[in-house]
């Protein structure tokens, strides 16, 4: 299956779709989904919104909400493109409204990504292909299921990696307490690269700021500058040039956080 995505127009409004958008399979070219007719797409959005505002909706624990509405969302297609990362942005936004407060610590994109095969399998649920065969308002559970565990492993995994650091240091004073959240958050980013034998862990672009902290690009940019002016990161020069494209934790956090000495520059 596949999803058609774009970088979207910053600063813009994206419109609902006004032609036919189906989901084809990249190698046979079959329609996996055909979505509904455009001129539907107005009145599903707001009967999708009210049902978010609705008691109905509020007496469900988070999680359920959050995996329903996505899940409603991607079946509507709104969108010509995007409705994929934005159904899971929704869940992250509907999670952190509910107290779930995982931004920066946990990517739906990520572990979907990690197995795009089951995510689509689950996300099909076995329903026709067409919208208005069964799929506006199935029953959710398989996908649900599916949408608990995920969150439960990436908890699971996070926990795991939060006690093996506080193995190696002194859990009366961790060092990074004095950080804002953000920062702290990209430090168990970087934490679960050197777990998990990332080549050079310690390299951060714009792109992974975006991802993990849910930002655009030009907010991530931003505030790596401002990070590179605190001492947080170093800016790594491109080329000959003086273009920045990426950056370094600080050596003073590698070896704070990480016990792990940077080689010197040069040698």
């Amino acid at each position: 299956m596949s999803e058609v995505r774009g970088r979207g127009r910053r600063g813009s409004k994206s419109e609902y779709r006004i032609t036919e958008c189906p989901v084809v399979d990249t190698l046979t070219r079959a329609i996996d989904y055909g979505p509904p007719e455009p001129g539907d797409v107005p009145a599903l959005m707001r009967e999708l919104v009210d049902w978010l505002s609705s008691l109905e909706a509020a007496e469900l624990p988070a999680p359920i909400r959050a995996g329903i509405l996505t899940h409603r969302f991607l079946s509507i297609h709104p969108f010509n493109d995007g409705n994929g990362r934005t159904g899971r942005l929704l869940a992250t936004a509907e999670l952190w409204r509910s107290g779930y407060r995982m931004r920066g610590f946990f990517s739906f994109d990520e572990y979907f990504n990690a197995d795009r095969d089951r995510y689509y399998q689950n996300l099909q649920m076995g329903l026709p292909v067409n919208f208005y065969d069964g799929r506006h308002d199935p029953d959710h559970t398989p996908w649900l299921l599916y949408f608990v565990e995920t969150m439960a492993r990436a908890a699971d995994e996070l926990q795991a990696k939060a006690k093996s650091l506080y193995q190696e240091l002194d859990p009366d004073a961790p060092p990074w307490e004095s950080l804002p959240r953000p920062q702290q958050q990209i430090l168990t980013r970087l934490l679960a690269r050197v777990l998990d034998g990332v080549e050079n862990p310690f390299v951060i672009n714009p792109s992974d700021i975006a991802s993990w902290e849910g930002v655009s690009d030009n907010t991530a940019r931003e505030w790596l500058k401002e990070w590179a002016t605190e001492g947080f990161v170093n800016p790594v020069l491109a080329g000959e040039g003086v273009r920045v494209r990426s950056y370094t934790l600080a050596e003073e956090w590698v070896e704070t956080c990480f016990q792990i000495r940077q080689p010197s520059r040069g040698k």
